[in-house]
């Protein structure tokens, strides 16, 4: 009990730690949550149809909440979580057990600014279309998803990340395109790709289910056990990898550990 008390105590510490630092020196953090929410709704409502129907493969009035949030976690705050914060990262690469409190934290601070925007996008439209229980069990999940998706998708950021750097340094840095451009265009774009999908293997499941309980239902209607069976997996995916993925996630820094202490500690490599 006394180790579980301490665990729920450093997680707590590490979560207050990581609003503080996101309010007082990471909000491009959110700027680019928000400038993402933005686009993609700028996008969904007011391109022609047949550019809306190329960008976005899944079409309906209760995707666009989803969609909404795959687009504000779909970037680097969710992929670059040791580049964006280097020196924080870099503090905890020996510590393979405070690397995961330091992960999770990440994940519920982020996911307490974008899970309940797309919750209640979901609730709004639902009402509008008076399908309340759907935009209901469609805002349960939506508010757990992105707990799953940032642990998954912050591999990719000990694997491979970046340091923050203005276009003019990278432009000075021409030369040196590996660092200043190769790498960071990749990783600009990869979330956009990445994250989309990781949301739809978790959710892959829980979209079975519904289209199970869908069966022999009038459009837009399922048998309510479906659609809140599915609900409860949905949930309980996100947690059990919101519990699991920070394990591999430390695994991986262990491995690199050498690589990733050079590259962060030098801002310079880009």
């Amino acid at each position: 009990m006394a180790g579980s008390a301490l665990k729920l105590t450093d997680v707590s510490s590490a979560v207050r730690s990581e609003y503080a630092r996101i309010l007082a020196h990471g909000r491009d953090d959110l700027l680019a949550v928000g400038f993402n929410a933005a686009l993609v709704t700028v996008c969904w409502f007011l391109l022609p149809d047949s550019i809306r129907n190329w960008l976005f493969v899944l079409h309906g009035a209760l995707v666009f909440p989803f969609i909404l949030e795959m687009w504000m976690l779909g970037d680097t705050p969710a992929t670059n979580v040791a580049g964006r914060d280097a020196v924080r990262a870099v503090s905890q690469l020996e510590d393979p057990t405070a690397l995961r409190v330091w992960l999770r934290a990440k994940h519920i601070v982020l996911t307490s600014f974008v899970g309940p925007i797309a919750s209640i996008v979901a609730m709004v439209i639902a009402a509008l279309q008076h399908e309340y229980m759907t935009g209901a069990a469609i805002a349960l999940t939506l508010l757990f998803l992105p707990l799953g998706v940032l642990s998954v998708a912050a591999w990719i950021g000990l694997w491979l990340p970046y340091h923050p750097r203005k276009l003019l340094w990278r432009w000075q840095h021409r030369s040196e395109w590996r660092a200043a451009w190769l790498r960071w265009g990749v990783l600009l774009v990869l979330p956009y790709l990445v994250v989309p999908a990781i949301g739809l293997i978790l959710l892959s499941p829980t979209l079975i289910i519904w289209i199970i309980a869908h069966q022999g239902y009038p459009p837009h209607e399922m048998a309510p056990a479906g659609l809140w069976i599915g609900t409860a997996v949905s949930v309980a995916v996100s947690l059990i990898v919101f519990t699991w993925a920070p394990g591999i996630a430390s695994k991986i820094a262990h491995r690199r550990r050498g690589q990733l202490h050079d590259y962060l500690s030098d801002p310079e490599h880009g």
